[in-house]
């Protein structure tokens, strides 16, 4: 992979560098990173810290951010709101950092808002891209990835269109939740706009592992495509009862399980679902991608890579590019600033190249739809990047 080029501006004189906000020196800019580093969802942590490990590293090496080395501050908040809170608290006040890159689920982003407002922090939100976190558009917030809400919109319309189903009877199960009501939205636009019969939608809290009763309604409903808003372990347990029942379905998927540790649970059920992702799943960018990997991380670090590992190096690549712009003089204002003129900034492929100079200051909207194979665990890719 060519290495994503870091704009280097010579200091036009001679003395210390201008740095009015908190995280710059002359040496350095601190980078803060909100993440799921324990509990059950760590293995989605993991993935993302790896990724602007070896952004940050690459950028680094390449002469850092305008002779500035980037380094990162990671606190772990154990996918738990409250803690979201306390370490972005903690990254501010104590560590001092400039800009934040990690960002957690769409629960903790959420709480983790107002102190982002209040610092005037420039984010990227690159891990939860619900709607709810760029509308309103606050000032200083940009998101990248497409809406639960088309990723499964495009998998449902993939499967209306592509797929031969006698009497397609559509079901959806979603969580309770902001990220429940995300997903309902591309579902809702699904069945109304191809005239299915829409036969069940049932919800359940966070945390539910016993899906027996849900399925057994979706069954007896006549469900055969259904919309399965569980996740990891939810999503598997939900496929699992599914086949007990001996259902004949094709599953719309989150595109949390694409990834090999939700894949190796799923797949067990024997169901060829399918994900729809605005990251590249297969392909020669995936193959550079690893090549350059290498060059940074242990060969640990390279089995604890998935999809967020890409779109976390893509965000801090975005980052880091907004704040070269700003020259020897590094504010958060500027680089916000130059945030909302990014256009068509390239990732090597794996991600549509990142534009944020649009009202809603998102991109990567654009998802491909890809399909598992369960029996060899792997992904084809059925659709190039498309936006919906």
């Amino acid at each position: 992979m060519k290495r994503i080029a870091i704009v280097a501006i010579a200091a036009l004189a001679t003395g210390p560098a201008f740095a009015a906000d908190p995280g710059v020196t002359d040496t350095e800019i601190r980078i803060g990173d909100v993440n799921i580093m324990t509990g059950a969802a760590s293995f989605i942590g993991r993935a993302v810290s790896v990724g602007s490990k070896i952004a940050a590293a690459e950028i680094n090496d390449a002469g850092g951010v305008n002779g500035r080395m980037i380094k990162i501050i990671t606190e772990d908040d154990g996918y738990v709101p409250s803690r979201s809170f306390q370490a972005l608290s903690k990254l501010i006040e104590v560590d001092e950092i400039f800009a934040l890159n990690g960002t957690s689920g769409t629960a903790n982003v959420l709480a983790m808002m107002p102190l982002i407002e209040e610092n005037n922090l420039p984010t990227i939100v690159s891990t939860a891209p619900n709607e709810l976190v760029y509308d309103p558009v606050r000032p200083s917030v940009f998101t990248l990835g497409a809406s639960y809400s088309d990723a499964f919109y495009a998998q449902l319309k993939y499967i209306n269109d592509n797929v031969d189903i006698e009497n397609p009877v559509y079901g959806l199960i979603r969580q309770d939740d902001d990220f429940g009501v995300a997903v309902e939205h591309g579902y809702n636009r699904a069945v109304e706009e191809f005239g299915v019969e829409d036969a069940a939608r049932i919800r359940f809290k966070k945390g539910t592992s016993n899906f027996s009763a849900e399925v057994a309604q979706l069954d007896r409903a006549g469900v055969n495509v259904l919309a399965n808003g569980g996740i990891i372990s939810g999503a598997a347990n939900i496929l699992s009862e599914a086949r007990k029942l001996g259902m004949d379905i094709q599953s719309a998927q989150v595109w949390s399980e694409d990834m090999p540790p939700s894949v190796n649970l799923a797949a067990q059920a024997g169901y060829d679902y399918y994900v729809a992702d605005y990251v590249a799943l297969t392909g020669e960018a995936n193959d550079a991608f690893l090549e350059t990997a290498r060059e940074y991380v242990s060969e640990d670090e390279i089995e604890a890579i998935n999809r967020y590992t890409y779109v976390t190096y893509a965000a801090l690549h975005a980052m880091a590019e907004a704040m070269s712009r700003c020259g020897e003089e590094l504010t958060r204002d500027c680089t916000i600033e130059n945030l909302r003129q990014l256009e068509d900034f390239p990732v090597g492929g794996i991600m549509a190249p990142i534009s944020f100079n649009n009202e809603n200051q998102l991109s990567g909207t654009a998802v491909s739809v890809y399909q598992l194979d369960a029996d060899t665990q792997t992904f084809t890719r059925l659709t190039e990047f498309v936006d919906y």
